[in-house]
């Protein structure tokens, strides 16, 4: 075959193979996000599993099917209960929160003794701020309110959609166990395929699984920690814990603020309504216990994870919930290590031409970007 002829054969084949990826992608399409739940399911269960088929002795398909049992009772199942009474409980939550509001007098309660200096203050050093003229009864009942309907719809959609949620949740079990049981098979297949290094393909897939178990072990264990600890709390001083202290989890993984959006606010609330012993404790134990588990979690649940620092993971939570939904919490810290990866190796790849374009020698490790 002479080289024009091998130039257009290598042409039209990637062609067709361009082609077909495209319709494989519009058929697949809606089952996207199963798929990856699964593989990254898969991936997480992935030692339980090799435990599983070494009971098994070795045989792939029941030990597949007992893993698959063992992820959807000990970890889906529970998940879908415990959404259903979160929306539940928050409805209640919002419309108790709704009628307190309504009660308070704000006018009587800026003119108590109490709180008194501490306005003085604010109109001394902020006179651009006159709180006393803030509206802040119909603002709060108008947030307060949409918040309730937020949630109100969301619960409406969910139970509107059960039968798609019935099927999702059918082919979700399939998906799981083929990845279960032929994941390495097609891992395989896929690394065959990459025109990469082995180095570099074994960088890229340990970087995936590395910030796929890091947003679950960083984020969510430790969410479900801070709320479980911010729940006790809101349930020894009388608020009702299970609403707000997984209100409390998802602040968690705001940087810099985190749980304080929650426990501070009801601990000022306790105080300005008398009950200052309580707000007292409140903002102690928000401050020592609530806050102490992200510091002393973490370095346990990271070790040797993703090297992704809490700025750029907040940023790619952020960012993939407003592209993806409520699945950005997952695909946008994947999409970002992914980047960050490659970044990492075309500086390697191309690090001569890059060093004699800009005729400086590569930066030093500690003046480098974060490496993936």
């Amino acid at each position: 075959m002479n080289r024009e002829r091998r130039q257009f054969y290598s042409t039209f084949l990637l062609l067709i193979l361009a082609a077909s990826l495209v319709l494989a992608y519009i058929v697949l399409r809606p089952f996207v996000d199963i798929l990856i739940i699964g593989v990254v399911l898969a991936t997480l269960f992935q030692p339980v599993h090799r435990k599983i088929a070494g009971l098994c002795g070795g045989r792939a398909t029941p030990a597949a099917l007992l893993t698959t049992v063992l992820i959807f009772s000990c970890l889906i199942i529970p998940v879908f209960v415990f959404l259903g009474a979160l929306l539940a409980q928050g409805v209640q939550s919002v419309n108790a929160l709704q009628t307190k509001l309504a009660t308070i007098d704000f006018n009587a309660l800026f003119s108590h003794e109490a709180v008194a200096p501490y306005l003085g203050w604010i109109q001394e050093h902020l006179p651009f701020l006159n709180i006393k003229k803030l509206a802040l009864q119909a603002d709060l009942l108008s947030l307060s309110k949409n918040a309730g309907q937020i949630l109100l719809n969301s619960g409406t959609t969910i139970i509107g959609n059960v039968f798609v949620l019935t099927m999702n949740f059918v082919i979700l079990i399939f998906v799981l166990f083929f990845l279960i049981r032929d994941g390495e098979a097609m891992l395989g297949y896929a690394r065959y395929l990459l025109p990469l290094s082995t180095s570099q393909e074994n960088r890229i897939f340990r970087q995936l699984d590395d910030v796929a178990k890091s947003v679950i072990l960083g984020a969510f264990v430790i969410a479900l920690a801070q709320g479980a600890a911010g729940g006790l709390g809101l349930f020894i001083v009388g608020i009702p814990p299970f609403f707000w202290g997984c209100m409390m989890g998802f602040a968690s993984l705001i940087p810099v603020v985190g749980t304080a959006i929650i426990w501070l606010p009801v601990s000022i609330y306790l105080i300005l309504t008398g009950q200052w012993q309580w707000g007292v404790f409140l903002i102690g134990w928000g401050a020592v216990v609530v806050s102490s588990i992200d510091s002393i979690i973490r370095p346990i649940l990271m070790q040797n994870r993703s090297k992704m620092s809490t700025f750029w993971v907040f940023l790619s939570i952020i960012g993939g919930i407003k592209f993806f939904g409520a699945l950005g919490i997952l695909y946008g810290p994947l999409v970002l290590g992914f980047a960050m990866v490659m970044l990492s190796l075309y500086g390697e790849d191309y690090r001569h031409v890059l060093e004699e374009r800009n005729v400086i020698s590569a930066p030093a490790s500690d003046a480098a970007p974060p490496k993936a």
